[in-house]
């Protein structure tokens, strides 16, 4: 006999199985419940001493993918850009920027045990001696032009660089305005330029900030791009993954170090990571902290949700101890089983709450019927096993059957977590109906005198029956939904990227996002491997014939273009410069001597006899200068020396900076491929000689459209390519796959479950019907509110199907028990049952999606949204399916809190 059948009001062999076991529970209530602590302890230590976390989105895939083989053999080639931190260091002047970097990369090399590598890109010796020859022509022109133009007062500031001489060189620059000599329009110009600058330096000056001149922009006539003011450390640390956090003590002593060497924001230098360790961390956090605060408000739900159906502290104690154990127990299975939660597993926990709870609500009710009703406590135990113990078991098969549909894909972070919620399925069943029975021995549900069975289903019985009397009007319209769903489905989407999965607002990701919105940057681009530099360039060739294609770079690319006329501009820059003058050893001038040039400089501003824009612009410098002196009226001494001090930093503290960076870069001979340093050469140069070819994309790749043209291109020249974005297409694509095969997978294996124990294909149809139109409506749903599909999300409408057949298997056994309910189950106890375990389940899911973590949160979202669709479909679908046979009224009062006899 099939555990779904029924005779006469008696349940099957499962059944009575069970109700023996519930007894035996019973009896042994004391030792069950010391078995079941020292379980729980057991398993909590287990859980945290074996249970690690791996946030690479990456190994959520199978490595036996090709694109992924390509992708490690990069990476054991180029270790250099694997697991990384990308330091992004910006200054208020692209000089201060390059000073912060040689500065932090030179103390980050002192912690060899702390950091493996460290690599300052675009930095370092070689460069600083030979970066002239890295700019274009046109820029070295300009540079050369002004500082022959500058030459006269430069030298002076250089020989002097205070604020009493900045202000004489800037007076006798803005003095000329009138003369017709030629240049002499240039120099007022640029002089003119300089006022924006200066005013900054006063309004910094006031809120403690120094606003630092960016001496070789305004020298060479380069306008400060921000690609001239960041400069990037890419640093690979050593990792202890036995800590829950890897990456935390290397971030950490960066940023400490960064605070030590007085690179902040006072000093106009910024310091952000970003990069995979940096990412990872921010995504860990930001998940465990959204899961924690889901979990919590979860069990606050689930508590208000089982008081509403159960009305019994005692019932509601129980079921949450049952609840919390079986967790416990899931977590060590996942520890020893698996040995890792990925960013979609580490969602079991508020899953199985969600899940789990059901159980208890429907063994709980069951047995508080049943106690109501006379029966002594042991007496409805037994008997609540054998009722409801049938169903829940083939609940419990099919649910699980779902969760293990995901085992076999190769998207092995749905793997996972189908190997954790399809054994935590089981022991959910498993404590629901060992441990439940004996707490409810040591917490009996007292009858208050003259106490009711909880009767009525999920509308009032008038509303139930004129449903049940409307059954073809239910289907049609059931029908129309359906017909719509499938319309708008074709246009349900699955969004490549992992980064909306992020957490926009983390630094690490922020960060990021502002480096590809940057034209000049492109951190995505593709990677591919050529045997040699003949190879290289063949490649070279055929990827920039592509339109989707900016550029492909090799190591060649290092060797600098139009050298001889560079080498040429170079040495008229080192005759304009001359060497370094003796610095002026007279002792600096007093403050009442600064204070009294600044004031004589803003009358001359004020006094200056010019038209137009160049008359707006000095009498706002003169504003600036007058309300900073406002502003020092009310100081102490020291304070106004300090305030004096940051306008002179900002004013002249980077000129002699400037001019040594320049005089160290005046390269005299021509670069070629044996002159660049090693370091760089194995970024580019595998020790066996493959060569490292990067495609930088014409397009933005964040344009999904962009992203797979480019890709698609990309392959056709080189089918080994690899990189972010061929990474992120190709990971969605097989996630695709495997989201569907899982979805094909659950709903086979659910079907020839139903067919197995219900024995009857009528029946069978009643439950998968309601569902297929769920998940239909479920997909509709995701394209009329734009919500996507993504890693995080994919698993819901395999996951829904294994939920929602639960609710279909307690309405059909329902029925079965009480053929005269008929169409009336929506007056039922049974499809009160069905509410509020469903109720719960939708709590736990849709806490989710107030996560700060998107990934976790559009989970959440997509399962509420499902879930919803199913207890509608499983309430109003599924009864109109009925039979005629087996329709009836609705009864006035329900003899079943939940399954009848199964």
């Amino acid at each position: 006999m099939s555990p779904a059948d029924t005779v006469d009001g008696k349940p099957g062999r499962i059944g009575r199985l069970l109700s023996s076991w519930a007894g035996i529970a019973s009896r042994g209530a004391p030792l069950v419940l010391l078995l079941a602590i020292a379980a729980a302890a057991t398993a909590a230590l287990i859980a945290t001493r074996r249970l690690g976390i791996d946030t690479n989105t990456v190994d959520m895939l199978s490595a036996d993918l090709p694109w992924r083989i390509e992708n490690e053999r990069h990476k054991r080639l180029f270790p250099h850009y694997a697991d990384n931190i990308v330091i992004v260091v910006s200054g208020a002047t692209g000089d201060l920027a390059a000073e912060a970097q040689r500065s932090l990369t030179a103390r980050l090399r002192e912690e060899p045990e702390a950091f493996e590598y460290v690599h300052a890109v675009g930095g370092g010796p070689f460069f600083d001696e030979n970066g002239l020859l890295y700019e274009d022509l046109e820029d070295l022109e300009d540079l050369a032009e002004g500082l022959e133009e500058a030459g006269p007062w430069l030298a002076d500031l250089e020989r002097r660089p205070d604020l009493i001489q900045f202000l004489a060189v800037l007076d006798s620059m803005l003095e000329v305005g009138s003369d017709p000599a030629p240049g002499s329009a240039d120099r007022s110009g640029r002089a003119i330029d300089l006022l924006g600058a200066v005013g900054q330096a006063f309004d910094g000056s006031m809120v403690g900030r120094v606003q630092p001149l960016p001496w070789r922009s305004l020298l060479g006539g380069r306008s400060p791009e921000p690609e001239h003011l960041r400069r990037y450390i890419e640093v690979i640390p050593r990792i202890d993954y036995e800590r829950l956090f890897p990456g935390a003590p290397a971030i950490e002593r960066i940023r400490m170090l960064a605070d030590s060497l007085g690179l902040t924001g006072a000093a106009g230098v910024r310091i952000r990571l970003t990069g995979f360790i940096p990412m990872s961390d921010e995504e860990l956090r930001s998940s465990i902290a959204g899961l924690e605060t889901a979990g919590l408000l979860a069990l606050i739900m689930v508590g208000l949700a089982l008081w509403a159906g159960l009305r019994s502290v005692r019932l509601i104690v129980a079921g949450l101890i049952t609840l919390f154990v079986g967790l416990l127990l899931t977590a060590a299975f996942a520890a020893l089983a698996v040995g890792r939660l990925n960013l979609i597993s580490m969602a079991f926990a508020v899953l199985y709450i969600g899940l789990g709870i059901d159980y208890a609500i429907h063994f709980s009710l069951r047995y508080r019927e049943l106690r109501t009703e006379g029966s002594s406590n042991r007496t409805a135990l037994r008997r609540t096993g054998g009722d409801v113990g049938a169903s829940l078991f083939l609940s419990a098969i099919t649910t699980a059957a779902c969760f293990f549909a995901f085992v076999p894909t190769d998207f092995e972070g749905v793997s996972e977590l189908g190997v954790i919620g399809g054994a935590g399925m089981l022991i959910s069943f498993a404590t629901t109906i060992t441990l439940l029975p004996a707490l409810a021995t040591l917490l009996p549900f007292r009858v208050k005198p003259g106490e009711k069975p909880l009767v009525g289903g999920v509308l009032p019985a008038g509303v139930a029956r004129g449903l049940a009397h409307h059954r073809r009007t239910v289907l049609v319209v059931a029908a129309l939904v359906g017909l719509l769903s499938l319309v708008l489905l074709p246009r349900a989407r699955f969004d490549l990227d992992p980064l909306t999965l992020r957490n926009p607002d983390g630094e690490a990701t922020a960060t990021f996002l502002e480096l590809l919105a940057d034209s000049t940057t492109r951190p995505l681009t593709a990677s591919i491997l050529a045997p040699d530099r003949e190879g290289a360039q063949e490649l070279v060739g055929e990827l920039e014939r592509l339109e989707v294609v900016e550029a492909a770079l090799t190591v060649d690319d290092f060797i600098p273009g139009d050298q001889e006329a560079k080498l040429e501009v170079i040495e008229r820059i080192g005759r304009a410069l001359g060497s370094a003058p003796e610095a002026d050893t007279a002792s600096p001038g007093t403050l009442e001597a600064g204070l009294a040039e600044v004031d004589r400089f803003r009358q001359k501003l004020r006094d200056l006899e010019f038209d137009g824009d160049e008359a707006d612009r000095a009498r706002f410098a003169a504003f600036q200068i007058r309300s900073w002196q406002r502003w020092l009226e009310g100081l102490p001494e020291g304070e106004r020396r300090q305030a004096l001090s940051r306008v002179e930093e900002s004013l002249v503290g980077g000129v002699s900076r400037s001019l040594r960076d320049l005089r160290a870069a005046l390269a005299d001979r021509s670069i070629v491929q044996d002159d660049l340093p090693a370091e760089l050469v194995v970024r580019w140069v595998a020790p066996g000689g493959e060569r490292r070819v990067e495609v930088v994309p014409a397009a933005d790749l964040r344009d999904r459209q962009a992203l797979r043209t480019f890709v698609t291109d990309i392959r056709a020249v080189a089918p080994r390519a690899t990189g972010e974005p061929v990474i992120n297409v190709s990971a969605a694509e097989a996630v695709v796959v495997a989201f569907r095969r899982a979805l094909a997978n659950a709903a086979v294996a659910t079907f020839i479950l139903l067919l197995i124990s219900l024995r009857s294909l009528r029946d069978a149809l009643r439950v998968m019907i309601p569902l297929l139109l769920a998940a239909a409506m479920t997909g509709a749903a995701t394209v009329l509110s734009g919500l996507a599909f993504n890693y995080a999300n994919v698993i819901a409408l395999p996951l829904l199907l294994g939920v929602g057949v639960d609710n279909g298997i307690h309405m059909v056994h329902r029925s079965r028990a009480s053929p005269d309910a008929g169409g009336g189950l929506l007056g039922t106890s049974t499809a009160r049952a069905v509410l509020y375990a469903s109720l719960t389940t939708i709590f736990s899911f849709g806490n989710l999606a107030f996560s700060g973590h998107p990934g976790t949160a559009s989970m959440g979202r997509l399962l509420t949204v499902g879930m919803l669709a199913v207890l509608v479909c499983t309430l109003f679908v599924l009864p109109a399916l009925q039979p005629a046979s087996r329709r009836g009224s609705v009864p006035a009062e329900s003899s079943s809190a939940g399954v009848r006899p199964s």
